[in-house]
């Protein structure tokens, strides 16, 4: 039985579970849940015990690290 939140493209959703985020940036599931987990990133929040990352503030983490880095020394932070 499929809902209209299945049914919803991911670019198009605010709010994405870990696994969705993982798969949308391409990113491992184990590093988006250790960057999510990382309080002074703010970009997930927390909504009855879920994690859920904000999509347009890790867009905007992404970039800055883009920004900031050359893309090899990209790396998640210690947690």
């Amino acid at each position: 039985m499929s809902t209209e939140k299945d049914s919803m493209p991911i670019q198009d959703k605010y709010l994405l579970t870990c696994r969705e985020a993982s798969i949308y940036f391409n990113i491992g599931l184990k590093n988006m849940r250790s960057l999510a987990r990382d309080p002074s990133l703010k970009i997930s929040v927390q909504i009855r015990g879920r994690t859920l990352i904000v999509r347009s503030k890790f867009e905007e983490y992404v970039l800055r690290l883009l920004e900031d880095e050359p893309a090899e020394d990209l790396s998640v932070p210690p947690s």
